[in-house]
């Protein structure tokens, strides 16, 4: 039986590492409060699980800077599903947020390195996919491309001899043809324009040449604003209450 719950969790904050601004170093420390005992804590970010905890006493979390934490939710989980997404039980307009576009795409030996995925999107004007919304590379320097026994046997490491020819058994069983496997990435697009937007997915290669996907079309509500800035304004010693002035971009 799956333990998820975001019960009993306060104290969520938020904190630039490096500080607000221009001059911070990027990224954020998440940290909260827990009354689940005994249970480690998961973090999504945007509806994605980003992180777990290994431990039932940790109460912080790092967010890389490249990710705009727009929405964040902790929950407590089992320790052995600390690391399974169960993005599925989250609170309703949390695990899918309606102003986050999400792609899956299929990479297998066709790409070569140095192509990246992108999507192209219309910010619900409806003339047509013209704005680069995100972009990913299909094939980043640390992924391998190869699989066991490919190419001139010896001249590789053992299992990762080859270098010209697709391997047996890599990626997603079934998904390409035999004995050449493909694996998948995700690729995230903010629609920050209420309304209906057309997206495509762009293939683009290193030499500018690129290669567009059918259209689809997403409806989105608005996303949460961003903070620009906080600042302390008050605080009343008697009730223990600070106030906060918080500037969104």
């Amino acid at each position: 039986m799956t333990t998820f719950t975001t019960d009993n969790i306060d104290c969520l904050q938020a904190t630039p590492l490096g500080g607000l601004g221009p001059g911070g170093t990027g990224g954020w420390e998440i940290t909260f409060h827990s009354a689940s005992e005994g249970l480690c804590h998961q973090l999504y970010v945007n509806g994605r699980l980003a992180d777990w905890t290994d431990t039932p006493t940790q109460r912080h979390f790092i967010i890389d800077g490249e990710i705009d934490p727009l929405e964040v939710a902790v929950a407590a989980v089992a320790p052995d599903e600390r690391a399974t997404d169960l993005s599925r039980l989250l609170p309703a307009g949390v695990g899918e947020p309606t102003w986050l576009y999400t792609a899956a795409v299929l990479r297998d030996i066709h790409h070569r390195p140095g192509d990246s995925v992108v999507v192209m999107g219309d910010g619900a004007t409806g003339e047509g996919p013209s704005q680069q919304l995100a972009a990913l590379p299909i094939w980043p320097e640390w992924a391998s491309r190869w699989a066991f026994g490919e190419d001139a046997f010896g001249e590789g490491g053992f299992g990762h001899d080859g270098r010209r020819a697709p391997g047996l058994g890599v990626g997603l069983f079934g998904a390409g043809m035999f004995g050449l496997g493909v694996a998948a990435i995700t690729i995230d697009a903010m629609l920050a324009e209420e309304g209906t937007h057309e997206i495509v997915l762009r293939t683009l290669a290193a030499d500018g040449q690129y290669a567009d996907g059918e259209a689809v079309f997403a409806s989105s509500a608005p996303p949460p604003q961003a903070v620009a800035a906080i600042a302390v304004t008050d605080y009343d010693n008697a009730t223990d209450t600070l106030t906060l002035e918080i500037e969104s971009d």
